[in-house]
């Protein structure tokens, strides 16, 4: 039946070769999701909580499962005080502020012959060594900072979040389940849907990107929709002399499913 078709939209090319356009209908086509992401765990682990279900609206970047991470929520816990403890920070800055005042102090007193010249170089040392402190205490502080960023790595890596905009279509794993390998869901785009035809060689050259093509749908109560075709393949296939055309369909209200057959009127330009 299919090369039947095929051979009926070859003649009808040629026929209509002398014709300022020819429409040739009912080549088949296919609905499909303009994405499609299989999300799996990016590292082992069990499940502790699905959030979202079949048929559930998700947002490019929500959490739609976690696995657990009790031990990986003990270490954020420990690396967020430790990175938020300035408490000898302050003490070693407050230190550091009062030598520099008592050097400055000494130093008129060095000029009225008060204090000696040695006593003043061993109140600037003791200054020098606060300010070691300070840096020592600096670099600790950014190093807790460090491992926390590494300890909410850890968690992150055991949430599941979705790449894309989409719609949860199946759910591979539950609670108590180990992920691994499996697909735990799948999520695709479709509100913005592709629909996908195979052509004669002998069209390619009358097809243009951005026209407009009228599609029909096998499934009952589905009325046609216009949709500009938005990718015409730059290779025909030379077993079958084929070659593969791609409509781009909006699908805000999600009314047309993914998946199902259609087929398309192809307005062909001499």
């Amino acid at each position: 039946m299919l090369s039947a078709r095929i051979l009926l939209l070859a003649g009808l090319c040629l026929v209509g070769a002398s014709a300022r356009a020819a429409v040739l209908p009912d080549a088949p086509c296919q609905v499909t999701a303009s994405e499609r992401g299989e999300l799996a765990a990016l590292v082992p682990g069990v499940i502790a909580e699905m959030l979202v279900d079949r048929g559930a609206r998700v947002a490019k970047g929500q959490v739609l499962a976690r696995l657990h991470a009790e031990v990986e929520l003990a270490q954020l816990g420990m690396a967020r005080i430790r990175a938020t403890a300035d408490a000898a920070l302050r003490q070693r800055r407050a230190k550091l502020a009062m030598m520099d005042r008592t050097v400055a102090r000494n130093r008129d007193l060095l000029a009225k012959h008060v204090i000696s010249e040695q006593d003043l170089d061993q109140l600037t040392t003791d200054r020098d060594i606060a300010a070691q402190d300070v840096a020592v205490a600096q670099e600790a502080s950014a190093q807790a900072r460090a491992e926390l960023e590494t300890a909410q790595a850890a968690l992150a890596v055991r949430e599941i979040r979705s790449p894309i905009d989409g719609v949860v279509t199946e759910r591979g794993l539950q609670p108590g389940e180990r992920a691994g390998e499996k697909p735990v869901l799948v999520v695709q785009k479709l509100d913005r849907l592709y629909a996908e035809a195979v052509l004669p060689a002998a069209l390619r050259a009358g097809l243009r990107v951005g026209s407009p093509v009228r599609l029909t749908f096998d499934l009952p109560g589905l009325a046609p929709r216009s949709a500009p075709i938005d990718l015409i393949d730059p290779v025909i296939d030379p077993k079958t002399d084929m070659f593969a055309v791609r409509m781009n369909i909006a699908n805000a209200d999600l009314a047309l499913p993914a998946g199902i057959k259609c087929r398309i009127d192809v307005e062909v330009a001499p």
